[in-house]
């Protein structure tokens, strides 16, 4: 089967000929539907599916499921997120982030996305600034909604019984007009499921915080929140959170979209930090021309190091020169897989540093712990890339970071990730390395491109 993302979106839109199945009452699913056939949430676990009871066996089920929640402590907890909202009524901003992280210049975790932007809005406007995932060290979140996805099914809204209903109804119109087969429909299952526990949830949260408005990165596994925040006509917008390319699953869609009449669960607005990304935005019809606005880079980032970073670092580097590899959530396989060859084939003169992705488990790579001229770094990715002399990656935005740097990339060959890769090597350039057995400092790798049309700054 193809991984490649020009060939999984052929395959889903070749399922169906009207977008009309996916339409609700206000709202078109469609966005939904593509997220549970692509991450396939059927095969990642058991996975409740209790929207599609009927309504006797769904109260017994919600009734049920709110008293083992009422007895672990999880009502407790969502209820103390109430009472915290009721505390911050009516701020100027919600600023949602996604919970990564990195050190500061004392070693202090600090989130990566909207530190910066809470830091300057705090300064003249009233900011509630919570988070998808706890930072351990980290004390400014007003709170953390890890458990955003799980209460669902034993809390109510008075729009519940509705949403339940219409889903249910869009589900047998995707169900009877279209070819998608049965596991493709569990899935669509599956994240209707998930979408209507984070739209009650939210309901919940702004029914009592009313923002004016709020800020997050990535809209897709999101729509629950979008949905939330329409009702409640909250203005919500989006944050550009990386790379975007051209051949992306939720930023490029077929012309279509364009006159589907509901409204399809994408943020009122976007802001991108580069021309380059707006452009490939619309081109992509994704939102109107007017709607995409660019922003200076605002992603928390550090240049120097505190003394034991810096000692620690110099004593390991030793004079050499340093390949810099930056690894990818979900594709930590393949990076082993080129750095255990890298390994083989490495001169004296050269060290590794392998920069793991902030959402990686950095355990993934302890087997180069003790292996002579290689270090599995936490360093700021920013330094690092200023010392570099060589930069391996597969698709990552750390390619367009580079180049602030005046370095070029190399990208690991995987047949899979082609789409991504393909793209980087034609718009910024770079090298592939499709024989893992040769020195990639033996290959004349230039920048041939500035970096200002993919990061503004004023």
């Amino acid at each position: 089967m193809s991984f490649l993302f020009k060939d999984f979106k052929k395959r889903f839109y070749s399922k169906f000929n009207d977008y009309e199945i996916f339409d609700g009452l206000e709202f078109n699913y469609f966005k939904v539907a593509l997220e549970g056939v692509k991450v396939d949430y059927s095969h990642k676990g058991k996975f409740s599916k209790s929207i599609f009871y009927n309504e006797i066996i769904y109260k017994l089920f919600f009734f049920s499921n709110w008293f083992k929640k009422l007895l672990n402590g999880s009502l407790k907890i969502f209820y103390s997120h109430l009472a915290i909202a009721k505390k911050h009524i009516k701020p100027d901003y919600l600023i949602l982030d996604p919970g990564r992280f990195v050190k500061n210049f004392n070693g202090e975790p600090v989130p990566i996305y909207f530190l910066n932007l809470f830091q300057s809005l705090k300064k003249d406007n009233s900011v509630f600034f919570v988070s998808e995932n706890k930072i351990d060290g980290y004390h400014d979140f007003h709170d953390v909604y890890s458990d955003l996805s799980l209460l669902g099914n034993s809390i109510k809204h008075h729009y519940s019984h509705n949403l339940r209903k219409e889903l249910n109804e869009v589900f047998l119109k995707i169900k009877w007009n279209s070819t998608f087969n049965e596991s493709d429909l569990e899935n669509i299952k599956c994240a209707f499921q998930k979408f209507y526990n984070e739209a009650i949830f939210w309901l919940k949260i702004l029914d009592v915080l009313q923002p004016c408005k709020i800020y997050m990165i990535c809209h897709y596994h999101k729509e629950g929140l979008i949905y939330a925040a329409k009702k409640l006509n909250i203005k919500l917008i989006e944050f550009q959170h990386g790379l975007i390319a051209k051949s992306d699953i939720f930023y490029n869609f077929p012309n279509e979209i364009s006159i589907i009449k509901n409204d399809c669960l994408f943020p009122d607005e976007f802001r991108a930090y580069g021309n380059y990304w707006i452009g490939v935005l619309n081109e992509g019809n994704f939102l109107n021309q007017e709607k995409i606005k660019l922003v200076d880079y605002y992603l928390y980032y550090r240049t120097k190091l505190n003394t034991n970073e810096a000692n620690y670092f110099h004593s390991f580097v030793n004079n050499k020169k340093i390949i810099l590899v930056t690894t990818q959530t979900f594709l930590s396989s393949n990076f082993i897989k080129y750095i255990d060859e890298l390994i083989k084939i490495l001169d004296e003169d050269y060290c590794v540093i392998i920069k793991p992705h902030p959402k990686e488990n950095i355990n993934q790579y302890i087997k180069y712990n003790n292996v002579k001229n290689i270090l599995v770094s936490e360093i700021s990715i920013e330094f690092l890339l200023s010392k570099a002399d060589i930069h391996i990656t597969m698709y990552s935005t750390t390619a367009f970071d580079a180049l602030r740097h005046g370095l070029a990339t190399f990208y690991i060959y995987s047949e899979n990730q082609m789409d991504y890769i393909n793209e980087l090597y034609n718009i910024i350039g770079g090298e592939i390395l499709y024989d893992y057995s040769i020195k990639p400092w033996l290959i004349e790798n230039k920048k041939s491109i500035s970096s200002d049309e993919f990061f503004y700054q004023k």
